[in-house]
């Protein structure tokens, strides 16, 4: 994710961006500032979320039935083999990350006149398929944020919205170490007969999505369209990321790292990150932060601290 201050004279603009899915929390950013700098959401905004949050629940029950047939084998009562999945893999590689805070909450998430509230719209996972926009004062000054879609499909319409700014704010998700590319497409669109059962008995192995956050990184600070703006780089779900390594160690996907503890990955990633510079970065600002996007309080800790 990344912010971007425009050219002199304009109000100063801040370019959202992640590495490919909907899944980094970039759009959760854009919603926290508005919580913490506008009026929150009106009523069809608040009506779509719900629409949303019941599409994240079903994206949530498919990955936990599709987890349950090939980790759970022994236990013959549904809701016990369910249990025991969640319980046995909690951080399992294809679950929705946001699983973890739903799950406990379904009898009153799926009541029929539930209201979503400030942390569950926090909390959703929304395609970002058009380039959003929002202006806020912050710090003294008018800030425009723009969030663009991070997919691939989508990298060629957005970049000519950077032409000209001064800062970009970068967001990766930490959490995305052992994840693929295909695993967030599957995501984002209809669940086919074919993605529970394949036909192919041998598939090509995916990208991964940490590797393409980081190439993308090294692109856009490249870009002749950025040569002169400075970084900020948002290391985001730094959560989920410890809660994920003592199950599936960082080393494990990535050959390089050979720490032994939290902090230690951390900081691997972050100059994992910024190793991507290049000679001519070497007088460019570049500040990275570790973030946890739906925190209300450390969004707005890091954000002040961004140097916007």
């Amino acid at each position: 994710m990344g912010v971007a201050i425009a050219k002199p004279r304009e109000p100063p603009t801040i370019h959202v961006n992640n590495n490919r899915g909907a899944d980094a929390g970039k759009s959760t950013i854009l919603k926290q500032m508005r919580i913490l700098h506008m009026n929150g959401f009106d009523a069809d905004e608040m009506h779509s979320f719900q629409k949303y949050l019941r599409y994240n629940l079903f994206q949530i029950f498919h990955e936990v039935a599709i987890g349950v047939e090939e980790c759970v084998t022994d236990i013959a009562n549904i809701e016990k083999c369910v249990r025991s999945f969640i319980e046995l893999y909690p951080n399992y590689s294809t679950l929705p990350d946001n699983a973890s805070y739903y799950i406990p909450k379904l009898p009153a998430l799926l009541s029929a006149n539930y209201k979503p509230t400030a942390e569950d719209i926090l909390h959703l996972r929304i395609p970002t398929t058009s380039v959003n926009e929002i202006n806020f004062a912050f710090s003294n000054r008018t800030i425009r944020l723009i969030d663009v879609g991070g997919q691939r499909t989508y990298r060629k319409k957005w970049i000519h919205y950077f032409d000209g700014v001064a800062a970009v704010l970068f967001v990766v998700s930490m959490a995305a170490y052992d994840q693929s590319l295909d695993e967030v497409d599957k995501m984002l669109k209809p669940v086919l007969h074919k993605d529970i059962f394949p036909v192919e008995a041998v598939k090509p192995k995916p990208d991964n999505r940490l590797r393409d956050s980081a190439q993308l990184f090294g692109d856009m600070l490249r870009s002749k369209y950025l040569a002169t703006a400075a970084f900020i780089l948002f290391l985001n779900k730094k959560d989920l990321f410890w809660k994920k390594l003592p199950i599936h160690p960082l080393g494990k996907y990535v050959n390089a790292y050979k720490g032994t503890n939290n902090d230690e990955a951390a900081e691997f990633l972050k100059e994992y990150f910024l190793k991507r510079k290049s000679k001519n970065d070497k007088d460019r600002p570049i500040y990275s932060h570790f973030t946890c996007a739906t925190d209300t309080e450390n969004v707005e800790f890091v954000f002040k601290a961004a140097r916007i």
